[in-house]
C-alpha cells in the first residue's frame, strides 16, 4: 500500500487544517474533500482497512500538485507525498478516474497529455545538437508555441550557440504527476537523459519549470545523470545582467504570477522580476505577495506560500471546468492591485491563464514581451 513515509505525513495531516485556505482547488469547488487534510484522512483510512473507491480515486487526481500546503506546513509535512502515492494505488486498483485515465493513455502514447504527434514550434536551421540544449517541454511545444517561439528568438539574438531535439522526448515528469514516482516514470526520464548525452549538451536551458524541477530533483535523487540544468529565467536573466541584450523600456504597471514549481520547487524569484524591471515595468505584487518579516531573505513569500496557482496543462485536459475556475480565481488576485497586465513566466502558467481572461485584463508571457523589445 502506502510508503511509512506517506502514511506518516497522512497522519500528521489528518487532523490539521492549518493549510486548508491556500489550496486553489478547494477554493474554486468548496469541498472539504478537496483540501489535504481530507486526503490524508483518507490515506490514513485506507491503511486502516478501507477500501478505496472511486470517489476516492477522484479526490487523489482533484489536485495541482503545486505544494502550497506543503510550502505553508510549519512542521514540515508534506501531503504530496501521500497524493502521489493514491494515485500510485488508484492505478493498480484499476480506479483512475475516466477524466484522469485519458491523460495517462496520451502520456503513455505520445509522451505528451494532449495526445499530440506534431510539435507546432518552427525548428527550421536550429541545429539538433550542441553544447547548450534547450528543453522546451510540452506545454510549449504543442499547446503556447509562441513561447517557445520568443525564447528561440531572444537566443539568437544574443548570439547564443544552441540546440534543440526536434523530437523532444517526455521528462517524466508530468506521466510521474499522474501515476507516482514509479518504474515506467524513471524510465522516461533516463530516455530523456539519454537523448540529451546524445546531443552532446554541456547545459541545458529548460523552459518549463515543471520539468526543470524534476531534472534537478527526481533525476538527482534516483542517480540519472544529466549536465548543467538551468531555467530559462535565469538564463535569459544572465544574458540581460552580461548586457548581450538591451531590452526596450516602456513605463507601465503590471503583475507578476509566480508559477508554483519555479517559485516554490526551484525557489527562483527574483530572474524574472530582473527581467521586468530591465523592461521598465512598475511591478504590483499580487495579493498575498508581502515581504516576509520573518525572513528578510524571502522577497516575495507569497511565492512560495501562500500565492494561488493558476492551473496547468493537465489539469487543463483532465478538468477544464476547473481549469477555468483556477484561471479565474488568479485573475481575482491581479483586480485586486492598480494593474490589469498579469504577466507569467512559465509555459503552463501561460496556457492556463489564457483560458479566461477578464474584460479590461491581459495576459502576457515574459518571453513574449522581452522578445518583441529587443
Amino acid at each position: 500500500m502506502f510508503s511509512e513515509k506517506a502514511k506518516k505525513n497522512a497522519d500528521a495531516c489528518r487532523f490539521c487544517y492549518m493549510c486548508r485556505h491556500l489550496c486553489p482547488v478547494e477554493l474554486v469547488t468548496g469541498k472539504e474533500n478537496n483540501t489535504p487534510r481530507a486526503k490524508g484522512l483518507q490515506v490514513s483510512m485506507l491503511e486502516r482497512g478501507m477500501k478505496m473507491d472511486r470517489g476516492c480515486a477522484v479526490t487523489m487526481y482533484e489536485c495541482l500538485l503545486c505544494g502550497a500546503c506543503t510550502a505553508d506546513c510549519v512542521t514540515g509535512f508534506d501531503p504530496l507525498v501521500f497524493i502521489r502515492e493514491g494515485r500510485t494505488q488508484a492505478v493498480l486498483e484499476d480506479l483512475v478516474p475516466d477524466f484522469a485515465k485519458k491523460v495517462i493513455d496520451r502520456l503513455e502514447a505520445t509522451g505528451n497529455p494532449y495526445g499530440a504527434t506534431q510539435a507546432k514550434v518552427d525548428l527550421t536551421g536550429v541545429p539538433q545538437a550542441g553544447e547548450t540544449l534547450v528543453w522546451l517541454g510540452n506545454a510549449a511545444r504543442y499547446a503556447v508555441p509562441d513561447v517557445a517561439q520568443a525564447l528561440l528568438s531572444i537566443l539568437k539574438k544574443a548570439g547564443v550557440a544552441f540546440a534543440v531535439l526536434p523530437d523532444e522526448p517526455a521528462s517524466g515528469c508530468e506521466l510521474g504527476d499522474m501515476i507516482g514516482h514509479v518504474e515506467d516514470v524513471r524510465a522516461q526520464a533516463k530516455r530523456a537523459a539519454q537523448a540529451i548525452a546524445a546531443a552532446g549538451a554541456k547545459k541545458v536551458v529548460v523552459l518549463d519549470s515543471h520539468d526543470c524541477a524534476f531534472f534537478l530533483h527526481e533525476c538527482k535523487d534516483w542517480g540519472i545523470e544529466l549536465p548543467e540544468v538551468v531555467t530559462a529565467t535565469a538564463f535569459v536573466a544572465e544574458l540581460i545582467d552580461s548586457g548581450r541584450i538591451v531590452p526596450r523600456k516602456v513605463d507601465e504597471v503590471v503583475s507578476y504570477h509566480d508559477a508554483a514549481r519555479l517559485a516554490r520547487d526551484l525557489g527562483e524569484t527574483d530572474a524574472p522580476r530582473a527581467i521586468l524591471a530591465a523592461m521598465g515595468a512598475q511591478l504590483h505584487e499580487l495579493y498575498l505577495n508581502e515581504k516576509d518579516n520573518k525572513n528578510p531573505a524571502n522577497k516575495a513569500c507569497g511565492s512560495f506560500v501562500r500565492a494561488r496557482e493558476c492551473g496547468s496543462s493537465i489539469m487543463g485536459q483532465m478538468r477544464p471546468d476547473l481549469a477555468k475556475g483556477l484561471c479565474e480565481n488568479r485573475y481575482t488576485d491581479l483586480l485586486r492591485t492598480d494593474s490589469r497586465i498579469l504577466v507569467s513566466a512559465d509555459p503552463q502558467a501561460a496556457e492556463a491563464l489564457r483560458l479566461s481572461v477578464p474584460e479590461g485584463c491581459e495576459t502576457r508571457d515574459l518571453f513574449v514581451m522581452l522578445s518583441e523589445r529587443l
